[in-house]
């Protein structure tokens, strides 16, 4: 099932990052996308497939504002191709492979962001479960002669 808050969370992300980076270099990046699906990726939750799909899913949204938007910079101001597009399409000399090599880069590195964003919840979420099995250092309160006492149940609430 689709979380789109999720998504919704991921593309906000990839939006100002690339808006920030636009604003302060002037330049376009796919890296926006990447952190953006990662969050999508984080944000679905801990399951791997999950991160992936989500991770896809906010690159495609992303892609639909950002496909045309970077059409009217290179009409309006002859912008440069994003990083790192710029430095592969020059090598590639056939239609068909220019068309998968924007297709992978636009699907691929995204879905593997998702897939590390789950990982990193799933991290998250068994370094609380581990942190929440451990005693509580403080609990214990110290009494005047140096002995343990037990805290009383409105002293842990």
């Amino acid at each position: 099932m689709t979380r789109w808050r999720a998504v919704a969370g991921g593309f906000a992300l990839a939006a100002c990052s690339e808006a920030l980076v636009f604003a302060a270099t002037g330049r376009v990046t796919l890296v926006g996308g990447l952190a953006g699906s990662a969050l999508a990726g984080y944000l679905a939750g801990d399951e791997l497939a999950e991160g992936a799909w989500h991770g896809l899913l906010t690159a495609m949204a992303w892609g639909i504002v950002l496909i045309p938007g970077l059409v009217a910079l290179s009409i309006v101001t002859d912008a440069p191709l994003p990083f790192p597009i710029e430095f592969v399409l020059p090598r590639l000399s056939t239609a068909g492979e220019v068309t998968t090599v924007i297709l992978l880069s636009a699907s691929l590195p995204n879905v593997v962001a998702g897939v590390f964003g789950s990982l990193t919840r799933r991290e998250d979420d068994r370094s609380r479960e581990h942190a929440s099995e451990q005693p509580n250092p403080r609990a214990r309160a110290r009494t005047t002669d140096g002995d343990a006492e037990e805290p009383s149940p409105s002293a842990s609430e």
